[in-house]
């Protein structure tokens, strides 16, 4: 398993390590990439991309403004179409639906003058895969010794009885009250 390298910088460098992430901040604005195994980046929400996706879509819509709408997935967004009678945008969770789509959510301008929805940008999901051998000062026990130990905890058959019996500085409890003791005797 490689490990990811994670970088800081200003500009972007012109060789990059392979299996990295690069945080640029650029001004006000932050820009991320992550490369594959050759060193060849891939922009995470790169601004300039955009910026420039957002300017196209809103010079398309109405400048009267429009609505964030926040859906699960394209058919969801589908959906809306029959009662949008304005310009709206739509946060599509799962939009895998759309087959410009591969993984993530992306963000949908309805503009009303066509009957038509824009994508303005998608947003991939970044799962890290995280396994117990790669972790660093990890307790020395093994995930097995855990579950081998958790399932030989003992355990009483009259738990629920036993759980009542407690003690006090006088003696024995039972459900909160004393237990009485007495001698059986056998002609003493």
């Amino acid at each position: 398993m490689s490990q990811v390298q994670f970088f800081k910088v200003s500009t972007l460098p012109g060789t990059l390590q392979p299996d990295s992430f690069y945080y640029v901040a650029n001004g006000s604005y932050a820009e991320s990439y992550i490369t594959d195994q050759a060193g060849v980046a891939k922009s995470l929400g790169n601004s300039a991309m955009i910026n420039a996706l957002i300017a196209a879509a809103l010079a398309s819509l109405p400048s009267s403004g429009a609505p964030v709408l926040f859906v699960a997935d394209i058919a969801a967004r589908d959906a809306l179409e029959p009662d949008l009678e304005q310009a709206v945008f739509v946060l599509v969770q799962d939009a895998t639906g759309d087959p410009t789509v591969t993984v993530g959510a992306a963000l949908y301008a309805w503009n009303p003058a066509t009957s038509t929805w824009v994508k303005v940008a998608e947003y991939e999901s970044m799962d890290v895969s995280l396994t117990w051998a790669a972790i660093q000062g990890k307790p020395s026990s093994t995930p097995a010794a855990i579950d081998a130990a958790v399932s030989q905890a003992h355990s009483h058959t009259n738990k629920a009885t036993l759980d009542n019996l407690s003690a006090d500085a006088d003696g024995l409890l039972y459900a909160g009250q004393p237990v009485s003791s007495r001698w059986k005797t056998l002609n003493w």
